[in-house]
């Protein structure tokens, strides 16, 4: 449901999004993007602005993907300033990661989670 200020109070089923092939660097191909509409943008912000307080307590110190006020650059200098401190690195490749995610565990995490952060305000 989206919130008050919005125009629906019914389930919110997003419009289609206009696809966009992007040539790939290397000259091989494209990428396929979906190009959500203007409305779409609207209510995933309004949803966002009422998730992202509830559920950004829970992210570690360390995560900065897709965080408010976080940047791929502030991830840079964190590792650089321990690879200075630490003699040891981690290095992970998560290409198809989220292929081969077991999805009923993930949907019962996600279910425990909503049930701990409570109802979501109207």
């Amino acid at each position: 449901m989206l919130p008050r200020h919005l125009p629906s109070r019914e389930p919110y089923i997003p419009p289609a999004v206009r696809e966009v092939s992007i040539p790939k660097p290397s000259g091989e191909g494209s990428r396929r993007l979906g190009v959500p509409t203007v409305s779409d943008r609207i209510a995933q912000a309004a949803i966002a602005s009422i998730l992202e307080p509830l559920v950004e307590p829970y992210f570690h110190p360390d995560s900065y993907g897709y965080r408010p006020g976080r940047s791929a650059l502030q991830a840079v200098a964190t590792v650089r300033k321990r690879c200075w401190k630490l003699d040891w690195l981690l290095d992970v490749d998560i290409q198809s990661l989220f292929d081969t995610l077991d999805h009923e565990l993930v949907l019962r995490r996600r279910s425990r989670s909503v049930v701990r952060l409570g109802r979501v305000p109207a």
